[in-house]
């Protein structure tokens, strides 16, 4: 098994390059940076370049045998402002940007690739490493490339980080809407009749969906961000709000797309606009999924280590591997906490743990397709 302490060392270089989303840049540097270290291993390499001001994807393909295949799917972009989250160490925690989610996982998939190459391993079936650019504002220029690339193959890996010794085996699914308010602007002291506040419908709006809320099927509305208005003494002629929708079922989600896009003004002079769409459906507990869980579990266990089943309100490039009818398990990564937060860090120790069963699971589900339990 290999060293935590030599990991570390290696995802440090990972780490070093800040690279938010959009931080076009950097991106490139890291992309570069990860395409040197796969090149001695053997893979064909693909840059995708980035568009709508993104960065470049990165695919490597290793050729194997005639088993299914498998995809692992990693995100390189993170959340926090450059200079926000401090590289430090504090005993068995590495802090710094992005270590966690998910540059750590995607550094022990690199990692699990060069253990099999250095092992003289021969590769079941064909496995493909896709690093994107974008998955933390949704993956809007690379979701198509991951789910043609799922397609591809029998089975799924997505290392997203963990709290713990876990796998993720169900994410909700999300939504981002944006509700526009038109009205009529008018002067607020001589004029005021003459005027329609998009401000006001706005407010009865969101009391209508505040009332989309249903805890006990997991579906959740949020209006996160408002905005409206020009001056104090002018009747509101725009005002808008953005919402996010997370559900526990893809139809569920559908119906609350249909009562947005049903919403009538109270004030037939003001007009309500929405734009956007279901951004990535459920990650589904499917029976294939159970049977990866069981492997993983079987796995984890010849390391001295119980590995437990969690779910996640969030989602990951694993919503578009499974929406693709693609088995995929989740939350394989580096074992952390408080990420897109300043205090986002990993522990070191379990390092070399992750990247065994990461590697295990890789030729596994290279040469055989889960089983449906």
């Amino acid at each position: 098994m290999l060293n935590s302490e030599d990991i570390l060392q290696g995802l440090l270089t990972w780490v070093g390059i800040d690279t938010p989303t959009g931080s076009v840049e950097n991106i490139a540097r890291l992309i570069d940076l990860i395409a040197a270290d796969l090149s001695p291993l053997g893979a064909a390499l693909e840059r995708v370049p980035g568009r709508d001001g993104m960065g470049d994807h990165l695919i490597a393909r290793f050729s194997g045998g005639p088993g299914p295949g498998v995809l692992i799917s990693s995100h390189i972009d993170t959340v926090c402002a450059p200079g926000s989250v401090a590289l430090r160490r504090e005993g068995d925690r590495q802090y710094g940007p992005g270590i966690a989610d998910m540059k750590g996982g995607g550094y022990l998939a690199f990692c699990a690739m060069r253990a099999i190459r250095a092992a003289g391993v021969e590769l079941p079936g064909p496995v493909t490493l896709l690093y994107n650019s974008d998955e933390e504002i949704g993956s809007p220029t690379s979701h198509e490339l991951i789910q043609t690339e799922a397609r591809k193959h029998g089975a799924a890996l997505i290392p997203e980080p963990a709290r713990g010794d876990e796998v993720i085996t169900f994410r909700k699914g999300r939504a981002k809407y944006t509700l526009d308010f038109l009205g009529r602007e008018a002067h607020a002291g001589s004029a005021f009749a003459d005027g329609r506040s998009a401000i006001l419908q706005m407010a009865r709006t969101i009391r209508a969906l505040e009332a989309l809320t249903d805890l006990e099927t997991e579906t959740t509305v949020n209006v996160g961000r408002v905005r409206g208005g020009t001056e104090p003494n002018v009747v509101a002629g725009h005002a808008a709000c953005d919402i996010d929708v997370r559900f526990a079922d893809d139809a569920l989600g559908t119906a609350v797309e249909e009562k947005l896009r049903g919403l009538v003004s109270e004030d037939p002079d003001v007009r309500i606009v929405l734009s956007g769409e279901i951004e990535k459906p459920c990650l589904a507990r499917t029976p294939a999924t159970r049977g990866m869980l069981e492997t993983a579990q079987a796995i984890n266990r010849t390391l001295g280590v119980s590995l437990t089943e969690t779910r996640s309100g969030g989602g990951s490039d694993g919503n578009f591997t499974c929406a693709a009818g693609v088995p995929t398990l989740d939350g394989l990564g580096a074992i952390g906490n408080n990420w897109h937060s300043p205090d986002e860090h990993i522990l070191i120790s379990p390092l070399a743990r992750r990247e065994k069963l990461l590697r295990e699971l890789i030729l596994t589900f290279a040469g055989t397709r889960p089983a449906e339990t």
